[in-house]
């Protein structure tokens, strides 16, 4: 019985589908089905009923299924006890972060980690927080990097700290250097709004208060970069969380705007395998991360522009 083959199973029955299980582990779908059908032949039984609208488990799938979470459990504490009995960070450090923090936040708290412990590889892997419970439970990452509170059977979640959202324009935008918005302000000014394809019928993806203060939809994108790249060239307004956009505030490339109302932070959290010792690297990688968000708290430096209308 391959491990490979335990891993794509695994990945089907959290996916309940074929296709999504093959997407989250990053091969095709025939890679996954011929894997379950190899364990099926070894087994002698089915693990899935399949129709054309949808797979679920048979008991035996269901039993082979906690076994296999146990199998991969007890691999992932074992690789962590042998790298603590011998007191070193070193290794391959495998960790996935969804934009809002691998575009500032995960870079500077791996350049810390990597000066401190030049022995350690790193493999960092953007991804969606759909696609990090299977590749944690599957044992291709030891730690997900990511926003808000949802997690799945078998996750824990870890809050790393808090980011309050910023609304901001670029130095040519006709808001900049306004002391505070209003709602009018957002509805004669396009927006720059996060929409994924296929997922437009999700709720605000950056957490703005469209219900109370609607926006005036100018671009939509997919990647943060961009988005804090038009915002800069001053096409239109952006909002992020600050932690994403604190270089850009500092050195006056964005221009913070006041009067939103009320509402909540940004929540920043690292996911990691439930019932798994994690590696002295996950937990210094953490520590790094939290002591950068606290860090980030602090007041934020004055502009050469804000000094002068002051």
């Amino acid at each position: 019985m391959e491990l490979t083959d335990l891993r794509y199973f695994a990945s089907v029955a959290f996916a309940g589908s074929f296709s999504r299980g093959a997407r989250q582990s990053f091969v095709t779908t025939p890679a996954v089905s011929k894997a379950v059908q190899r364990l099926e032949a070894e087994l002698s039984v089915r693990l899935f009923e399949r129709t054309t609208r949808s797979v679920t488990m048979t008991p035996a799938g269901r039993e082979l299924l906690e076994r296999a979470q146990r199998i991969f459990a007890e691999l992932e504490s074992f690789k962590a006890e042998v790298e603590g009995r011998e007191e070193r960070l070193g290794g391959e450090l495998r960790v996935a972060a969804n934009e809002v923090l691998s575009i500032e936040l995960l870079p500077l708290a791996l350049a810390g980690l990597l000066r401190a412990h030049p022995g350690l590889n790193v493999a960092a892997h953007e991804m969606l927080p759909e696609a990090m419970g299977a590749a944690l439970r599957e044992g291709r990452i030891e730690v997900g990097l990511t926003i808000g509170g949802r997690t799945s059977a078998g996750i824990a979640s870890h809050e790393l700290g808090r980011s309050q959202g910023v609304l901001v324009c670029g130095r040519t935008h006709p808001l900049h250097g306004r002391p505070r918005v209003s709602a009018r302000d957002l509805a004669e000014h396009v927006c720059v709004v996060p929409r994924f394809l296929g997922l437009e019928h999700l709720p605000s993806l950056d957490q703005f208060p469209d219900q109370r203060w609607p926006r005036r939809v100018g671009v939509t994108i997919e990647l943060m970069q961009m988005a804090i790249r038009l915002a800069e060239e001053g096409v239109g307004l952006g909002y992020f969380p600050e932690i994403s956009v604190r270089a850009q505030l500092d050195d006056g490339r964005l221009w913070s705007l006041e009067g939103l109302p009320a509402r909540e932070p940004f929540v920043l959290r690292a996911l990691t395998r439930e019932a798994v010792r994690m590696r002295p690297a996950v937990r210094a990688l953490l520590a790094q991360l939290t002591m950068l968000v606290r860090a980030a708290g602090r007041p934020r430096r004055t502009s050469p522009r804000t000094s002068r209308r002051r």
